[in-house]
Protein backbone atom coordinates (compact mmCIF):
# COMPACT_ATOMS: atom_id res chain seq x y z
CA UNK A 1 0.00 0.00 0.00
CA UNK A 2 1.10 3.55 -0.70
CA UNK A 3 2.27 5.40 2.40
CA UNK A 4 1.59 9.13 2.67
CA UNK A 5 3.90 11.61 4.38
CA UNK A 6 3.19 15.25 5.13
CA UNK A 7 4.46 17.89 7.55
CA UNK A 8 3.01 19.49 10.66
CA UNK A 9 2.20 22.76 8.88
CA UNK A 10 -0.90 20.86 7.72
CA UNK A 11 -2.27 21.15 11.28
CA UNK A 12 -3.50 17.55 11.06
CA UNK A 13 -4.32 16.24 14.51
CA UNK A 14 -2.60 13.04 15.70
CA UNK A 15 -6.00 11.34 15.80
CA UNK A 16 -6.84 12.17 12.18
CA UNK A 17 -3.34 11.23 11.03
CA UNK A 18 -3.76 7.82 12.68
CA UNK A 19 -7.18 7.33 11.08
CA UNK A 20 -5.81 8.21 7.65
CA UNK A 21 -2.57 6.27 8.05
CA UNK A 22 -0.54 9.41 7.40
CA UNK A 23 2.95 10.07 8.74
CA UNK A 24 3.36 13.68 9.89
CA UNK A 25 6.88 15.10 10.10
CA UNK A 26 7.28 18.07 12.44
CA UNK A 27 8.68 21.20 10.86
CA UNK A 28 11.09 23.22 12.97
CA UNK A 29 10.16 26.61 14.42
CA UNK A 30 13.21 28.74 15.11
CA UNK A 31 13.62 31.88 17.20
CA UNK A 32 17.17 32.85 16.24
CA UNK A 33 19.30 30.06 17.72
CA UNK A 34 16.46 28.39 19.61
CA UNK A 35 14.85 25.66 17.52
CA UNK A 36 11.73 23.68 18.38
CA UNK A 37 9.86 20.86 16.67
CA UNK A 38 6.24 21.75 15.89
CA UNK A 39 3.87 19.55 17.85
CA UNK A 40 6.72 17.94 19.79
CA UNK A 41 8.30 20.55 22.04
CA UNK A 42 6.26 23.55 20.93
CA UNK A 43 2.50 23.89 20.42
CA UNK A 44 0.15 26.81 19.79
CA UNK A 45 0.04 27.96 23.42
CA UNK A 46 3.80 27.71 23.88
CA UNK A 47 4.35 29.50 20.58
CA UNK A 48 2.13 32.39 21.65
CA UNK A 49 3.97 32.65 24.97
CA UNK A 50 7.24 33.09 23.09
CA UNK A 51 5.73 35.84 20.98
CA UNK A 52 4.37 37.59 24.08
CA UNK A 53 7.88 37.67 25.49
CA UNK A 54 9.05 39.62 22.46
CA UNK A 55 11.10 36.74 21.13
CA UNK A 56 12.85 36.95 17.75
CA UNK A 57 10.86 36.68 14.53
CA UNK A 58 9.84 33.02 14.21
CA UNK A 59 10.99 31.10 11.17
CA UNK A 60 9.69 27.87 9.68
CA UNK A 61 12.49 25.45 8.86
CA UNK A 62 12.11 22.05 7.18
CA UNK A 63 12.88 18.77 8.95
CA UNK A 64 16.51 17.79 8.56
CA UNK A 65 17.65 15.71 5.60
CA UNK A 66 18.60 12.83 7.88
CA UNK A 67 15.14 12.94 9.46
CA UNK A 68 13.47 12.53 6.08
CA UNK A 69 15.78 9.65 5.22
CA UNK A 70 15.04 7.97 8.53
CA UNK A 71 11.26 8.22 8.01
CA UNK A 72 11.50 6.98 4.42
CA UNK A 73 13.69 4.07 5.46
CA UNK A 74 11.22 3.02 8.15
CA UNK A 75 8.18 3.28 5.89
CA UNK A 76 9.86 1.44 3.02
CA UNK A 77 10.14 -1.67 5.16
CA UNK A 78 6.41 -2.13 4.53
CA UNK A 79 5.95 -0.63 1.08
CA UNK A 80 7.84 0.43 -2.03
CA UNK A 81 5.78 3.57 -2.70
CA UNK A 82 5.68 6.82 -0.74
CA UNK A 83 3.72 9.96 -1.62
CA UNK A 84 4.98 13.03 0.25
CA UNK A 85 2.74 16.12 0.19
CA UNK A 86 4.29 19.20 1.77
CA UNK A 87 3.70 22.87 2.45
CA UNK A 88 4.24 25.47 -0.23
CA UNK A 89 7.82 25.76 -1.45
CA UNK A 90 7.33 29.54 -1.46
CA UNK A 91 6.97 29.45 2.30
CA UNK A 92 9.44 26.72 3.27
CA UNK A 93 12.13 24.48 1.78
CA UNK A 94 10.39 21.36 3.12
CA UNK A 95 9.47 19.93 -0.29
CA UNK A 96 12.99 20.58 -1.60
CA UNK A 97 14.60 18.75 1.31
CA UNK A 98 12.12 15.89 0.88
CA UNK A 99 13.15 15.53 -2.78
CA UNK A 100 16.82 15.55 -1.86
CA UNK A 101 16.25 12.83 0.74
CA UNK A 102 14.34 10.72 -1.80
CA UNK A 103 17.43 10.51 -4.03
CA UNK A 104 19.02 8.07 -1.58
CA UNK A 105 16.33 5.51 -2.43
CA UNK A 106 16.36 5.77 -6.23
CA UNK A 107 16.17 2.40 -7.94
CA UNK A 108 14.90 0.64 -4.83
CA UNK A 109 11.54 2.36 -4.37
CA UNK A 110 9.31 5.11 -5.67
CA UNK A 111 9.07 8.31 -3.63
CA UNK A 112 6.94 11.06 -5.14
CA UNK A 113 7.11 14.54 -3.61
CA UNK A 114 4.36 17.09 -4.25
CA UNK A 115 4.64 20.81 -3.55
CA UNK A 116 1.08 21.53 -2.41
CA UNK A 117 1.23 25.32 -2.76
CA UNK A 118 -0.79 25.17 0.47
CA UNK A 119 -0.41 25.30 4.23
CA UNK A 120 -2.63 24.52 7.24
CA UNK A 121 -6.23 23.68 6.31
CA UNK A 122 -5.56 23.65 2.57
CA UNK A 123 -2.71 21.17 2.96
CA UNK A 124 -4.77 19.08 5.36
CA UNK A 125 -7.54 18.87 2.77
CA UNK A 126 -5.17 17.63 0.06
CA UNK A 127 -3.63 15.04 2.37
CA UNK A 128 -7.08 13.81 3.38
CA UNK A 129 -8.16 13.43 -0.25
CA UNK A 130 -4.93 11.57 -1.03
CA UNK A 131 -5.30 9.20 1.93
CA UNK A 132 -8.90 8.42 1.01
CA UNK A 133 -7.77 7.71 -2.56
CA UNK A 134 -5.13 5.29 -1.25
CA UNK A 135 -7.84 3.42 0.63
CA UNK A 136 -9.77 3.08 -2.64
CA UNK A 137 -6.74 1.50 -4.30
CA UNK A 138 -5.87 4.51 -6.47
CA UNK A 139 -2.39 4.63 -8.01
CA UNK A 140 0.20 7.27 -7.11
CA UNK A 141 -0.06 8.81 -10.58
CA UNK A 142 -3.84 9.14 -10.31
CA UNK A 143 -3.58 10.62 -6.82
CA UNK A 144 -1.09 13.22 -7.99
CA UNK A 145 -3.44 14.17 -10.84
CA UNK A 146 -6.28 14.42 -8.31
CA UNK A 147 -4.27 16.69 -6.03
CA UNK A 148 -3.16 18.94 -8.86
CA UNK A 149 -6.78 19.22 -9.98
CA UNK A 150 -7.98 20.15 -6.50
CA UNK A 151 -5.33 22.79 -5.68
CA UNK A 152 -6.78 25.57 -7.91
CA UNK A 153 -10.15 25.14 -6.22
CA UNK A 154 -8.97 25.76 -2.64
CA UNK A 155 -8.95 29.34 -1.37
CA UNK A 156 -7.69 30.71 1.92
CA UNK A 157 -8.18 34.34 2.93
CA UNK A 158 -7.16 36.05 6.17
CA UNK A 159 -7.81 39.30 7.95
CA UNK A 160 -4.52 40.32 9.54
CA UNK A 161 -4.29 42.96 12.25
CA UNK A 162 -0.52 43.07 12.46
CA UNK A 163 1.40 42.98 9.17
CA UNK A 164 4.80 43.02 10.89
CA UNK A 165 5.32 39.27 10.59
CA UNK A 166 4.92 39.40 6.82
CA UNK A 167 6.76 42.72 6.43
CA UNK A 168 9.95 41.29 7.91
CA UNK A 169 10.01 38.55 5.29
CA UNK A 170 9.78 40.73 2.21
CA UNK A 171 13.02 41.17 0.24
CA UNK A 172 14.84 44.47 0.40
CA UNK A 173 13.64 46.89 -2.24
CA UNK A 174 10.06 45.60 -2.15
CA UNK A 175 7.32 47.89 -0.96
CA UNK A 176 5.94 46.80 2.36
CA UNK A 177 2.29 45.80 2.61
CA UNK A 178 1.73 49.02 4.52
CA UNK A 179 3.24 51.10 1.73
CA UNK A 180 1.30 49.24 -0.95
CA UNK A 181 -1.96 49.50 0.97
CA UNK A 182 -1.74 52.70 3.02
CA UNK A 183 -4.37 53.12 5.69
CA UNK A 184 -5.92 49.72 5.05
CA UNK A 185 -6.11 46.55 7.05
CA UNK A 186 -6.22 44.20 4.10
CA UNK A 187 -7.53 40.78 3.45
CA UNK A 188 -4.61 38.56 2.47
CA UNK A 189 -4.96 35.67 0.07
CA UNK A 190 -2.90 32.51 -0.23
CA UNK A 191 -2.30 32.58 -3.98
CA UNK A 192 -0.06 30.19 -5.87
CA UNK A 193 1.70 29.26 -2.65
CA UNK A 194 2.38 32.68 -1.20
CA UNK A 195 0.50 35.25 0.87
CA UNK A 196 -0.46 38.35 -1.10
CA UNK A 197 -2.93 41.25 -0.69
CA UNK A 198 -6.30 40.73 -2.33
CA UNK A 199 -7.48 43.10 -5.02
CA UNK A 200 -10.60 45.23 -4.69
CA UNK A 201 -10.15 45.67 -0.98
CA UNK A 202 -12.94 47.27 0.97
CA UNK A 203 -11.38 49.84 3.29
CA UNK A 204 -14.41 49.72 5.55
CA UNK A 205 -16.58 47.01 7.00
CA UNK A 206 -16.10 44.59 9.82
CA UNK A 207 -13.69 41.70 9.27
CA UNK A 208 -16.46 39.17 9.92
CA UNK A 209 -18.60 40.74 7.20
CA UNK A 210 -15.73 40.92 4.71
CA UNK A 211 -14.80 37.27 5.19
CA UNK A 212 -18.44 36.20 5.06
CA UNK A 213 -18.89 38.08 1.77
CA UNK A 214 -15.80 36.42 0.32
CA UNK A 215 -17.02 32.93 1.12
CA UNK A 216 -20.57 33.70 -0.01
CA UNK A 217 -19.21 34.27 -3.53
CA UNK A 218 -18.77 30.48 -3.68
CA UNK A 219 -22.47 29.73 -3.35
CA UNK A 220 -22.07 26.06 -4.24
CA UNK A 221 -18.94 25.34 -2.22
CA UNK A 222 -18.31 21.78 -1.07
CA UNK A 223 -16.74 22.53 2.30
CA UNK A 224 -15.28 25.45 4.24
CA UNK A 225 -13.64 26.27 7.55
CA UNK A 226 -13.08 29.24 9.81
CA UNK A 227 -9.35 29.53 10.54
CA UNK A 228 -8.62 31.46 13.73
CA UNK A 229 -5.36 32.19 15.49
CA UNK A 230 -6.11 33.06 19.07
CA UNK A 231 -9.05 35.26 18.03
CA UNK A 232 -12.06 33.55 19.55
CA UNK A 233 -15.08 35.86 19.54
CA UNK A 234 -14.98 37.05 15.94
CA UNK A 235 -14.14 33.60 14.62
CA UNK A 236 -17.07 32.12 16.52
CA UNK A 237 -19.37 34.86 15.24
CA UNK A 238 -18.29 34.16 11.67
CA UNK A 239 -18.81 30.43 12.13
CA UNK A 240 -22.32 30.93 13.48
CA UNK A 241 -23.19 33.29 10.61
CA UNK A 242 -21.99 30.70 8.11
CA UNK A 243 -23.93 27.91 9.79
CA UNK A 244 -27.08 29.96 9.55
CA UNK A 245 -26.50 30.91 5.91
CA UNK A 246 -25.30 27.48 4.74
CA UNK A 247 -26.97 24.88 7.00
CA UNK A 248 -26.50 22.05 4.50
CA UNK A 249 -22.77 22.57 3.86
CA UNK A 250 -19.77 21.03 5.54
CA UNK A 251 -18.35 23.69 7.88
CA UNK A 252 -15.63 23.47 10.49
CA UNK A 253 -13.38 25.54 12.75
CA UNK A 254 -9.64 24.84 12.62
CA UNK A 255 -7.22 27.05 14.53
CA UNK A 256 -3.99 27.44 12.61
CA UNK A 257 -0.75 26.31 14.19
CA UNK A 258 2.76 27.72 14.72
CA UNK A 259 3.85 27.29 11.09
CA UNK A 260 1.21 29.58 9.61
CA UNK A 261 1.32 31.82 12.71
CA UNK A 262 4.98 32.49 11.89
CA UNK A 263 3.71 34.35 8.80
CA UNK A 264 0.42 35.83 9.98
CA UNK A 265 1.09 36.35 13.67
CA UNK A 266 -1.23 35.12 16.41
CA UNK A 267 -4.20 37.44 15.92
CA UNK A 268 -5.27 36.88 12.33
CA UNK A 269 -8.32 34.90 11.39
CA UNK A 270 -9.70 33.79 8.10
CA UNK A 271 -11.66 31.30 6.05
CA UNK A 272 -10.77 28.42 3.80
CA UNK A 273 -13.13 27.22 1.09
CA UNK A 274 -13.04 24.27 -1.28
CA UNK A 275 -15.44 24.88 -4.13
CA UNK A 276 -15.24 21.37 -5.58
CA UNK A 277 -14.50 20.59 -9.21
Amino acid sequence: MIRIVTDSSSDISPRLAAELGVTVMPVRISFDTDVYYDGVDIDRKTFYRYLAKGAAVPRVEPPLLKEFRSVYSRLLKGTDQILAIHMSSRMSRTAQVAREAAKAFLGRSKITVVDSRMISWGLKLLVTFAAEAVQRGTSVEEIVRLIRGVIPHIYMVFFVRNLAYLERRRPRGYRTFGEALPGLRPLLLLEDGEIVPMERLRPRGRPVERLFDFLAEFAGFEQAAVLPGRVADEAQELFEDLLEAFPDRRLDVQPYGPALASYLGPDAFGVGVYEGF
